[in-house]
């Protein structure tokens, strides 16, 4: 018996060990997609330097990221559109946040969120707990007890012993622990914006972005994978549809209008009927929610329309996806169809 007392004592003991040890290295610069931070914070600056100016914002994951031509669309409407799509692996609470902190009254927000977004994905994915760990440590501030808990039980042994090695390096002034710090200082990431030069070669970089916010050089069609889930989704998660509903009211508040858009679907063998059908599922539940301006039908396309993934068009595609928009913006927002 005391054997048992003592072996659960030291192993209670070792997990406490354990946790206090991650709390204590929280933010540290373990191995992560630090262009994401650089990213967010030029689409905030190239939202305000159209401040008083009435303006449409297009937020959203990478597949708004690369599925948006902004600067023509800019040109087409007649006011400013900022490309303000970001990574699918962020959490939508991430997204609103920092559109949020930038809007003003009288833009247009226009959301076509990646169908994942719409289901209930409460637990922290390993992508995201690198880069909270990594930069986004406001979002680590922010979290209540509950949710700080269900974080640091949920950081991985593999990341665990990054972040140890991440902390020897930073005392040693490790070159690379020196570059990861630096991306965290905004004012330095918008100088290096402002000097870049136009890219040759596509890379993944907030210094590939134009002035609206459109990634560059995303010609051809690395794309050959396939997916069949045009379909979906069917339903919105409950929490979901509540979290989107009090954003849109916060939005109302402050003058913004809201509305919804479909992501670039590839085409395959599932037929336009279970399309419909799912669509028409998912439109009757998202009522409450807000207005969609388009459907999935008009949003089909060929693989070779495909950048590098699923949800990223090539400069083709996104050429013909952004007309397309902007009809749908003509039509659904502009005449103020939408909604009413």
């Amino acid at each position: 018996m005391k054997f048992i007392n003592t072996f659960f004592l030291s192993a209670f003991v070792l997990c406490a060990f354990y946790y206090a040890c991650i709390l204590m290295m929280i933010e540290t610069p373990v191995p992560a997609e630090y262009w994401v931070f650089e990213m967010i914070t030029v689409k905030k600056e190239l939202v305000k330097q159209n401040t008083g100016k009435r303006k449409i914002i297009i937020a959203g994951g990478s597949s708004t990221l690369f599925s948006i031509d902004a600067e023509y669309a800019s040109v087409q409407l007649g006011m400013p559109v900022i490309n303000f799509g970001l990574h699918a692996g962020l959490r939508l609470e991430k997204i609103l946040k920092e559109v949020n902190d930038v809007v003003e009254s009288g833009d247009i927000l226009v959301l076509p969120l990646e169908p994942s977004y719409y289901d209930c994905n409460s637990k922290f994915s390993l992508w995201q707990i690198n880069n909270i760990v990594g930069w986004d440590h406001d979002a680590w501030k922010e979290m209540s007890n509950l949710e700080k808990l269900d974080f640091v039980s949920s950081v991985s042994r593999t990341l665990f012993v990054q972040m140890i090695i991440a902390n020897i390096q930073r005392i040693g002034s490790s070159t690379i622990i020196d570059s990861r710090l630096a991306v965290l200082d905004s004012t330095s990431a918008l100088e290096k914006f402002r000097i870049r030069r136009i890219p040759v070669t596509f890379r993944y970089s907030a210094y590939n972005l134009n002035d609206h916010g459109d990634m560059l050089r995303t010609e051809g069609s690395r794309f050959g994978g396939k997916d069949n889930g045009f379909s979906g989704p069917s339903n919105v998660c409950n929490k979901t549809a509540n979290q989107l509903v009090d954003f849109i009211d916060s939005m109302k508040a402050k003058g913004v209008q809201v509305f919804f858009a479909n992501t670039p679907y590839i085409t395959s063998g599932v037929g336009m009927d279970i399309l419909r059908r799912s669509e028409s599922s998912f439109l009757s539940e998202f009522s409450r929610v807000g207005c969609f301006i388009d459907k999935r039908e008009d949003l089909l396309f060929d693989p070779k329309y495909f950048f590098d993934f699923k949800l990223h068009l090539n400069a083709e595609g996104r050429s013909v996806r952004t007309e397309l928009l902007i009809q749908a913006i003509r039509k659904n927002i502009l005449s103020g169809v939408c909604g009413h």
